[in-house]
């Protein structure tokens, strides 16, 4: 079950990380862009082919229906005039030439008619394409055809001699052929106003589909640019980074995007931080080496002279201790020089300090140790110590003795803070130790609640370099050794909060493995 938990949880991952991707966003934009093209074409070539079955249903049913219908009118208003001029002759014989060739008349006007009906009896047999407004008036046309058809068929079965006398019929005749002439205007007139109706639809969608693509395209294009905006940005950035800023990052929204380019933005600011802090730690040591150096000389020139004026004011002692204020002189002086040996052993310690031999140790048990050993001292001083360490073993990696410098030189200076001289009697002063344990990393953190560091805004890491105090009696050297033997640990030290409610010095360090 815990196999394909981890499947499914992985399977998800690269899930989100494909949506994410760069790519998959420029892909994505590119299918919509297509898709809209391809849906733009789409309807456009329908709007098309509705035109085109428009116009075919022009000149396929009523160009050669008026075509024929036009040529059955002719053959019908030749024979109406046969009738007439035999009506106005008032013949009374007829020779068989006259009937045969009037007869050949008849059955040519029938069949023209036929001939005319035949586009419109097909369009009504297959209506397919054709809307119900066309299909009525094709009805009302078929409707005249019928008698039309019926009359000249009539005609066409009775004897000419009946159909020269028949004026009334031709009459009938030539009016049902203005009626299919009117019906067929009618009709075509219709079918060009939907044509035109079909056509402004046309342009009218495809300006909207154009209209579309275009705004999907500047989004796209939109969409684009943000996206690929933090690469101009990372550009200028790496450049100041080449010209040694190593203060430049890169400003992005890294809740809401995943993509590669906001991955690579990521990975620019660490490597820059990782840069800036090498080059601070750089600095730093070289500060530290140089400083190194010239304690190393001032101990050098100072340690000997201090050791004869130590030895004649010893011999001093001895020539004039019959006099009490020559001893209280040679007191005050001897303490000086005790004072200054210390100092120069300060010195000699910070130059020659050696590197950490690192073994495993239990962190808890050295701490717990330290604290009970500086316990009567820091009482004595009236100031409460309290500890709160776990009860389980917290192991790491680091050499026991330096540790012991580092949490003495925190305690004894937050023991130095809530005892200063003007501090206020808010509270009775209280120093506390706490180690903690977070993931792969080990926490101390050493709390007072004394008045604060009063330094400038940006200023609070200057008490780590080398000399640098605020006592009026300190060399400045505690907190530069606190700092670099946590960094030959591979931990980390600063102060994690200071005011008047007092400060808060947090050491983390790795935790074995």
């Amino acid at each position: 079950m815990n196999e394909k938990e981890e499947v499914a949880r992985e399977e998800s991952s690269a899930r989100v990380q494909l949506r994410n991707s760069l790519a998959a966003r420029i892909t994505v934009l590119v299918l919509i862009m297509l898709l809209a093209a391809a849906a733009s074409a789409v309807v456009m070539i329908a709007q098309l082919r509705s035109l085109q079955a428009s116009f075919d249903r022009l000149t396929e049913v009523y160009v050669v229906f008026n075509q024929r219908l036009a040529a059955a009118h002719v053959q019908a208003v030749r024979v109406h005039e046969q009738v007439r001029t035999h009506q106005s002759q008032a013949v009374d014989t007829l020779d068989d030439a006259f009937l045969s060739n009037f007869s050949i008349a008849l059955r040519a006007r029938s069949t023209s008619v036929v001939a005319a009906r035949e586009p419109v009896d097909a369009t009504l047999e297959e209506p397919s394409g054709f809307g119900e407004g066309q299909l009525a008036a094709l009805q009302k046309i078929q409707a005249s055809l019928d008698q039309l058809q019926e009359l000249v068929v009539n005609d066409e079965v009775v004897p000419p001699t009946e159909v020269l006398v028949d004026i009334h019929t031709q009459t009938q005749i030539d009016q049902l052929f203005k009626t299919l002439a009117v019906q067929s205007e009618a009709a075509v007139q219709e079918l060009d106003a939907e044509v035109a109706d079909a056509r402004e639809v046309t342009e009218r969608r495809t300006v909207m589909l154009v209209v579309a693509v275009a705004v999907l395209g500047a989004l796209a294009t939109a969409g684009l640019f943000l996206t690929l905006r933090p690469l101009r940005q990372l550009s200028e950035k790496v450049r100041e980074l080449a010209r040694g800023d190593w203060s430049q990052r890169v400003e992005f929204d890294g809740a809401q995007r995943s993509d590669e380019v906001t991955q690579l933005a990521a990975e620019f600011n660490q490597m820059a931080a990782a840069l800036q802090e090498r080059e601070r730690r750089l600095l730093r040591g070289e500060r530290l080496a140089a400083a190194g150096q010239l304690a190393a000389q001032i101990t050098h020139e100072i340690r000997n002279p201090l050791s004869s004026v130590a030895l004649n004011v010893e011999l001093l002692e001895d020539e004039i201790a019959a006099s009490p204020e020559a001893r209280h002189l040679i007191t005050e002086i001897t303490r000086e020089v005790d004072r200054l040996n210390t100092i120069t052993e300060d010195y000699l310690r910070f130059a020659r300090r050696p590197k950490p031999e690192l073994g495993r140790l239990d962190l808890r048990e050295n701490l717990t140790s330290l604290l009970t050993f500086l316990r009567p001292e820091v009482e004595l001083a009236g100031v409460t110590l309290t500890m709160d360490v776990p009860e389980s073993e917290v192991w790491i990696e680091g050499d026991g003795n330096q540790l012991r410098q580092v949490f003495m030189n925190l305690v004894r200076n937050a023991v130095e803070a809530v005892t200063e001289p003007d501090r206020e009697e808010a509270d009775a002063p209280a120093v506390e130790v706490r180690l903690r344990c977070k993931g792969e990393r080990v926490i101390v953190v050493v709390r007072d609640n004394g008045p604060g560091i009063e330094l400038p805004d940006g200023a609070l890491e200057r008490i780590f370099e080398a000399f640098y105090t605020r006592k009026a009696q300190g060399t400045g050297l505690g907190l530069p050794i606190v700092q670099e033997i946590v960094t030959d640990h591979g931990g980390s030290v600063r102060v994690e909060d200071t005011g008047p409610g007092g400060t808060t010095f947090q050491v983390e360090l790795p935790a074995a493995r």
